[in-house]
């Protein structure tokens, strides 16, 4: 990027990876950028059999913040979230901590559960975040009521603003594009060539999580890689409380491919889409959507995991049809569809 706008020495690639999916095969180098810093978000499965994150590698590799997973639901702790912002916060990383939202369960007992967790660590200069990526059947309305108990709460545990975590399908169908919490920063998920336009009320992104398939030195699993949008003078002002601090960065970026190699995620989603449709009612086979994702562009091992994500769906009753409706008629990208397939993965694994 820097100023010629190109992120070269921020990223050597960028890769779509989810949980049963693998699409497409390339991963995230990050390197040192005073003019984006880059870092990372883990949670629980980036320690396999316990092993222990050596952030100091991190730090070494070039990441300026790691985003921990603190909770989940109305009683579930990350038992590696304590440690691992000790050792960040050791190595010079920036802190923050996310929680991951169940919708089915109340928001404020939610909130309550985080506030304890977050006391439980040496303390996280990043805000606090709410993931907020799925529905639990709620519609937009009751989300939005939900998201406000959830962050009123926080707000009076705490006594820190917190921030917003999503991606452009959720917020726009599920929370139909509200721009009531636009006051709160933005961190937005959105596996693409481009840097990606705000949703809902914002004009601006905070954070860009740009890949959840990176390689960084001291991690030994795929991880999370994030984009701050400012420089490092306006990462410090953001972690000292600034909230405003952001901004200057992405949007200059915007429109401007980063990758070409990534236009695959970019494409408009509606034939792949119909084609897991065909295959969700049972009018199509395994081979038609894989040949519909190879004519998208995807290589044959990437099309044969989406069909695979896409049977397992189908045979664990999960496959979210109502949801791929709603991104036929709209206006989505086929990295929007990845996102969603990774959530469905996510509440049923």
């Amino acid at each position: 990027m820097r100023l010629s706008l190109k992120l070269n020495s921020v990223v050597a690639a960028l890769a779509m990876a989810l949980a049963v999916l693998v699409v497409p095969t390339h991963s995230v180098h990050a390197m040192p950028n005073p003019l984006a810093p880059s870092g990372v978000d883990v949670a629980g499965h980036q320690h396999p059999g316990g092993e222990a994150i050596d952030w100091n590698a991190v730090a070494a590799h070039g990441e300026r913040y790691a985003f921990i997973k603190a909770s989940e639901g109305n009683g579930w702790t990350n038992e590696f979230y304590a440690q691992d912002v000790e050792a960040a916060n050791n190595a010079g990383l920036l802190t923050g901590a996310y929680h991951y939202a169940r919708p089915a369960e109340d928001a404020r007992a939610q909130a309550r559960h985080f506030a304890t967790t977050l006391s439980m660590s040496s303390g996280t200069a990043l805000p606090p975040v709410l993931d907020i990526e799925v529905s639990e059947g709620l519609n937009p309305e009751q989300l939005q009521g939900w998201t406000r108990d959830f962050l009123d709460e926080l707000k009076a545990q705490t006594g820190r603003t917190p921030m917003i975590y999503t991606y452009r399908y959720f917020w726009k169908d599920n929370m139909a594009n509200t721009h009531e919490f636009s006051e709160y920063p933005l961190w937005l998920a959105a596996y693409q060539n481009n840097a990606p336009k705000p949703v809902g009320g914002w004009d601006k992104l905070s954070f860009w999580q740009r890949s959840d398939n990176g390689r960084v030195a001291g991690i030994n699993t795929p991880v999370d890689m994030n984009i701050f949008n400012g420089h490092e003078g306006q990462l410090a002002s953001f972690a000292a409380g600034n909230l405003f601090a952001t901004g200057g960065v992405l949007e200059l970026m915007q429109g401007i491919p980063a990758f070409d190699e990534l236009s695959v995620l970019e494409q408009e989603n509606t034939a792949l889409v119909l084609a897991i449709l065909a295959a969700g009612v049972g009018v199509a086979a395994a081979p038609s959507l894989i040949d519909a994702a190879e004519n998208l562009g995807f290589n044959s091992t990437d099309a044969t995991n989406i069909a695979k994500t896409v049977e397992h769906q189908i045979n664990s009753g999960t496959l979210p049809i109502e949801d791929l409706q709603h991104m036929a008629a709209g206006d989505y990208s086929i990295g929007d569809l990845l996102i969603l397939l990774d959530n469905v993965n996510k509440i049923t694994n």
